[in-house]
């Protein structure tokens, strides 16, 4: 028999985007949807197999999961299966009583992890409802692809208190045993899981909401923030992340607000400008952000800021551990090179350098400062001679360190480059470099929470200690999400950027060990400080011990 849905379906592929396809079978709904997978170029006879770990314990999750396991008993005996998707399409929750059922729907991979957005398998209740945020009904050739021709569902948008699409949900099953009525059935589910989400919601997360209403339609980029919660409209969306988030709230929390309630900041990547207000409504304060590129920012980088070839012996000058070796990989990349470390007191690396050099190596003598004020004559050499070799000899040090006579021997050569201590504004950066190393499949990123600890450290060892800590932390964590629990203790209990008075940081160790001796209950913590539990989080907060990472 038939199918005028899926000839129309067909006629749309033959005439492309800007064809007209006259049919009353297919609702406008559904045909936006398939001009909109048609335009991603998603394969109405394959299913896309795209997988990824989910945060198993955000806000979306925990407030849907009694709401869904309730409404999967009484809808035990009808063969519908409950499916919550997270903001990007992928289903985080599967409930259904059916071993059959699972099993046809494995078969299509509508499980837990697949992407069910419709950039990724085109028309789809989870995927479509979100885009077209509404509740909508999809069954048989409706869907985009072929594989799902055999299904029918109903989907609905989860929002959170802002409004602000989180989710969707949808209740499905096999064609022959759906109908309609599962609209409202859905309907009725989406609304007790936001029911929930708004009973979650702490007073300063409805105050941040109020605030960001005013400038949902905004063209401006426009984003509204504290410490643990950030909203964005459409354009400011390209402007923020983890990394963003907290650098955004260390330059706020630092500036001086006696002048005023607005303020203007320059990014560190000098391309972007950021005007600041502080808002003092509710129980916290936040900041309204407005974004914009500055079109001098290319002008206003100084020179030297990244480093050029050059002919000759090379300097990186900086503190060590700031990232002076980085800076020379990345000059002779993708050349080979051979690195040595000056010891304090050997004078064998003198020949080996100079060989090395004769053969046309690319050589990295690191750590020049710690070179003997007695060798310092041997370094003269080696920079007189190194003009007439065919290698390469690229130096690190630190002129500030090095004896009278190392820093005499150095100060002909101009640096390539000049490193800086790591200071909180360059560790979300460097945490992006460093995870993209030592982590090349993504498989990991960083919580709000845990990089706002990394962000406080002082970091005595500079970029290796970031490094070392980051790299043992990705080797003893079996989560995708890395939380501020991972972190090692003292990074978990790193103290406050801002100077805290005698009594405060008497009072700060006091917290830090009764949460110690009570393995990190604070009911028990309160208690042998003899404070009341609000008492307690509200110093978690002041000192910036507070654990909180929740997200959507």
């Amino acid at each position: 028999m038939p199918d005028p849905v899926r000839e129309a379906r067909e006629r749309l592929l033959r005439v492309g985007l800007l064809g007209d396809v006259c049919t009353d079978s297919v609702p406008d709904l559904i045909m936006r949807s398939w001009r909109r997978s048609i335009s991603s170029s998603i394969d109405s006879a394959a299913l896309s197999r795209r997988y990824a770990d989910f945060d198993a314990d955000s806000v979306l999750l925990r407030a849907a999961a009694p709401v869904l396991d309730r409404w999967q008993h009484q809808l035990a005996d009808t063969g519908s299966t409950l499916f919550l998707s997270d903001r990007a399409g992928s289903i985080v929750a599967r409930r259904t009583s059916d071993s059959g059922v699972r099993r046809r729907l494995d078969s299509v991979y509508a499980a837990e992890g697949f992407d069910y957005s419709e950039d990724s398998v085109g028309t789809n209740g989870l995927g479509t409802s979100m885009v077209e945020k509404r509740a909508v009904y999809i069954e048989g050739s409706q869907h985009y692809n072929d594989a799902l021709a055999t299904l029918a569902c109903a989907a609905a948008p989860v929002s959170a208190p802002d409004g602000t699409v989180v989710g969707s949900i949808s209740v499905g099953g096999p064609i022959e045993s759906a109908n309609p009525l599962m609209l409202s059935v859905t309907r009725e589910i989406g609304q007790q899981v936001e029911e929930r989400l708004r009973a979650a919601s702490r007073p300063q997360d409805l105050a941040l909401a109020m605030s960001f209403m005013r400038f949902t339609n905004s063209k401006r980029p426009t984003v509204v923030m504290d410490k643990e919660s950030l909203l964005a409209n459409t354009p400011g969306l390209t402007y923020v992340s983890v990394d963003s988030h907290v650098l955004l709230w260390e330059l706020l929390s630092d500036h001086d607000w006696s002048a005023g309630d607005t303020t203007r900041l320059l990014l560190p990547d000098a391309h972007t400008e950021v005007t600041a207000r502080r808002v003092l409504d509710g129980p916290r304060d936040h900041f309204v952000l407005h974004f914009a590129r500055r079109r001098d920012a290319a002008a206003s980088l100084p020179r030297g800021e990244r480093p050029v070839a050059a002919a000759g012996a090379l300097l990186v000058e900086g503190p060590r551990g700031s990232g002076r070796a980085t800076i020379v990989r990345e000059l002779c990349r993708p050349g080979s090179l051979d690195e040595i470390t000056v010891v304090p007191g050997t004078t064998a690396l003198w020949p080996t350098v100079t060989e090395l050099l004769t053969g046309g190596a690319s050589v990295l003598l690191r750590r020049v400062e710690d070179v003997l004020e007695a060798d310092a004559h041997r370094l003269s050499r080696l920079l007189a001679d190194v003009s007439q070799l065919p290698g390469k000899l690229l130096l690190t040090a630190s002129k500030n360190d090095a004896p009278p006579a190392v820093r005499a021997a150095l100060d002909d050569l101009t640096p390539v480059a000049r490193t800086r201590p790591l200071t909180p504004d360059r560790i979300p950066g460097l945490v992006s470099e460093i995870l993209g190393r030592l982590d090349p499949g993504g498989r990991h990123t960083l919580s709000p929470a845990a990089l706002q600890a990394l962000v406080q450290w002082n970091w005595p060892g500079n970029i290796a200690e970031l490094a070392d800590t980051l790299a043992k932390v990705l080797r003893d964590a079996d989560a995708p999400v890395l939380q501020r629990e991972h972190l090692p203790q003292h990074l978990r209990q790193a103290q406050p950027r801002r100077r805290l008075t005698l009594l405060e940081a008497a009072e700060r160790d006091a917290v830090v060990k009764a949460l110690d001796a009570a393995g990190g209950n604070k009911s028990e913590a309160a208690a042998l400080l003899g404070i009341g539990r609000t008492t307690l989080y509200r110093r978690l907060r002041e000192f910036g011990l507070d654990d909180n990472e929740s997200s959507l």
